[in-house]
């Protein structure tokens, strides 16, 4: 009997030990969402539940958001878009695509549930407008 309580014990103390691991994982060193409208700062603005990350491009350059946005994992995320020259915004790594035209604001919803660093760029001109990072 006492080898199946030290087994037991030890399955539960390793058990213990990952779920700290992957709670100290997820952390970081900026979880705190920022709001800003001038360029070089992320634009997250709560919603309701949903998270918007927001950019505005023009002249080919981006003049009002951060090179990377910050959503969690599991939550509704809306991507938005004013441009003066219309392209194609595609989301990689969720395979979001929509359209923008010159001189309008775009947006894309989706529910945020695939972990890592993603790229949001024009497709027709290949600028990265910023990299998505869900965690």
């Amino acid at each position: 009997m006492p080898s199946i309580v030290a087994s037991r014990a030890r399955r539960g103390a390793s058990l213990a030990v990952l779920v700290l691991l992957s709670l100290t994982a997820c952390g970081g060193d900026d979880d705190s969402p920022a709001v800003g409208t001038g360029s070089g700062v992320t634009t997250t603005v709560a919603a309701g539940t949903a998270t918007v990350l927001a950019v505005t491009v023009r002249g080919g350059s981006v003049v009002d958001g951060a090179s990377r946005q910050r959503a969690a994992v599991g939550q509704p995320v809306t991507i938005r878009v004013t441009s003066d020259a219309a392209d194609e915004v595609h989301v990689h790594g969720y395979n979001k695509t929509f359209e923008v035209a010159a001189g309008k604001t775009a947006e894309t919803s989706f529910v945020a549930n695939i972990p890592g660093v993603f790229e949001v760029e024009f497709e027709k001109s290949h600028k990265v407008l910023f990299t998505l990072e869900v965690r």
